[in-house]
Formats: C-alpha cells, sequence, structure tokens
C-alpha cells in the first residue's frame, strides 16, 4: 500500500501544476493501481493452475474445500518467499508512475498549449478585425500620387500639421529647419525617383494629409515614413483609413514587417501605432544636422 500513498502525492502535484481535478486524479489513480493488483492476480492463478509456475502441489484435482485451503496456503507460501511481490510493485511502478504518468503530463502539457494557440489566434483575429475595419465616412476621401502638377502643396501642407502636433514637443527653430529640410521638392522629387511612394490626402477635395511610404526587396518589408493628417479630421476615422492603406500595400507585397519612427514624447501618436499592433522594439537619437537630433522610437509590426 506504500505505492497508493507514493502515487497519490505524486499526482496530486501533477494535477496542482495543471490545475486539473485533484481529487478525482487521485481517485482515478488508486483504481487503476487495484485494477493493476487484479490483473496481476489473475495472470498468477493462471500460471499456478497451469503450472508454468510450480508452488509443489497437484492443482489438477477437482477442487474441494480441504484441497482450496491447501492451494491458497501453497500460493501464499511461494509468494512470501519468492520475489514475485517485489517484482509486480516494480511493474505497477513502472505502469502508473512512469508510464501512466508521462501520459498524462504530455497530454495535459498539450491541452495548455493548446490553449494559448486558440488564445491568441483569437487575439490576432480580433487586432485584424480593429486594424482593417473601414471607418464610414460622410465626406469624399481621394489619394492623390504627388506629382510635378501638386509637389507645391506638400510643403504647406506640412507646415500647417506640424505646427500643430509638434509646436508642444519641439522648438520653433527646429520645426522650421525639419520642414525645409525633409519637404523641398528636390528631395521629394529625389524619394519618388528611388520608388518610394509619396500621396496627398484630400478630403472633400481639400489638402489635409499625406503619407510617405515604400517596400524594400532586401528586408522584405515596408517603411512608412510619414503618416500625418490634420488635427481637425483625427477623430473621423480617417488617420484609421491611411493606416489601412499601408497596410494594404505590404499584404500585396507579402512583406514581413512594417516599420517606423516617432518621436518619444508623440504620445497621440504611439497610442495610435499600438492599437494597430506595432510594438516598441528600439530607442534611438538620429542627428539630423545644424545641431539638432530627433529622440524616437523605433515601431514595428510583424505582418
Amino acid at each position: 500500500m506504500y505505492l497508493v500513498l507514493i502515487f497519490s502525492l505524486q499526482f496530486y502535484f501533477l494535477a496542482r501544476v495543471f490545475k486539473k481535478n485533484k481529487l478525482k486524479t487521485i481517485l482515478t489513480v488508486i483504481g487503476l493501481y487495484f485494477a493493476c493488483s487484479i490483473f496481476f492476480g489473475f495472470i498468477l492463478v493462471i500460471l499456478f493452475f497451469t503450472k508454468m509456475i510450480d508452488i509443489g502441489v497437484d492443482l489438477s484435482q477437482n477442487p474441494t474445500p480441504e484441497t482450496m485451503n491447501i492451494y491458497s496456503e501453497a500460493m501464499l507460501e511461494y509468494m512470501t518467499h519468492s520475489k514475485i511481490p517485489v517484482i509486480l510493485e516494480v511493474l505497477t511502478f513502472i505502469l502508473i508512475g512512469i508510464v501512466y504518468y508521462s501520459y498524462l503530463k504530455r497530454k495535459w502539457a498539450f491541452e495548455v498549449v493548446e490553449k494559448e494557440i486558440i488564445k491568441q489566434q483569437e487575439f490576432l483575429k480580433k487586432e485584424e478585425q480593429t486594424v482593417f475595419q473601414k471607418p464610414k465616412l460622410d465626406v469624399y476621401l481621394h489619394f492623390h500620387s504627388v506629382n510635378e502638377k501638386n509637389i507645391h502643396l506638400v510643403q504647406p501642407l506640412a507646415k500647417v500639421i506640424w505646427d500643430e502636433c509638434y509646436k508642444d514637443i519641439l522648438d520653433r527653430d527646429q520645426i522650421n529647419y525639419m520642414i525645409d529640410m525633409m519637404y523641398n521638392s528636390n528631395k521629394i522629387n529625389e524619394g519618388i525617383a528611388n520608388g518610394e511612394t509619396w500621396e496627398i490626402l484630400k478630403i472633400d477635395n481639400v489638402p489635409s494629409g499625406y503619407l510617405h511610404y515604400t517596400y524594400n526587396k532586401e528586408d522584405n518589408a515596408v517603411y512608412l515614413y510619414k503618416i500625418y493628417l490634420k488635427s481637425t479630421n483625427q477623430t473621423k476615422g480617417i488617420g484609421q483609413m491611411m493606416m489601412n492603406r499601408v497596410l494594404d500595400f505590404a499584404q500585396k507585397n507579402h512583406a514581413k514587417f512594417i516599420q517606423l519612427t516617432v518621436n518619444k514624447n508623440n504620445q497621440k501618436a504611439i497610442r495610435f501605432y499600438e492599437k494597430n499592433g506595432f510594438r516598441n522594439v528600439e530607442s534611438k537619437v538620429f542627428e539630423i544636422g545644424n545641431g539638432y537630433v530627433m529622440d524616437d522610437y523605433i515601431y514595428k509590426k510583424t505582418l
């Protein structure tokens, strides 16, 4: 009966680790123990009566109460002086304490992994539905590729948006410097010539935002350089539509991830990116000349 106690403790802690019903597990194991005992006892009786194990008594006689007592005493005597009980205890421990324990542990571990996979899939499905939901808009929207006819609209639009976005983050001189550096026509044309995408978003035919992104074949990734929208339109779901446009572009190119940078103090933008499944992967300071730096986080979304 020592094995019953050992099994009870062994499977109690196993059930506790995997948060299973401990009493049910212990009772099942005790039942298995007695089932093994009955099975091995039945096998021994067959071996005794077929004389495969000789206990020194002729078992071929017709059974009577007297002969059955003799048989029982002979069996008990043989069992007492043989190593069979020890062998049976070892076999029982191997079957239950090792084989069944390993089976149960593996089964429950797979259940835990399966639940985590299902949970993760449900989370990703919910996240994907959130990201790609199409906002209902009561305005006319249209993206225009930047070209010679409309390139002059980009810098004035950027100046308006940057004044709204960075007035409490960057000083005026740095804003002006960065606008001149990043949004001059030569810089934009150079990017377009290198395969980068520049787009102006018009809302009811009024320039209200812009996108700048590109697909890099070497990294198999999309780099989102700029996604800006006038503050008056940011609560209408238009910003989400702009992000969806970039996500669609990335999926069509089978990109592995999308990467962007964001100013560490731009909390509104950070919340928007994290809502869309981007995660902070690095903190970096970029020198941009004239003594100025961009103190940014690098955000990444794996596709």
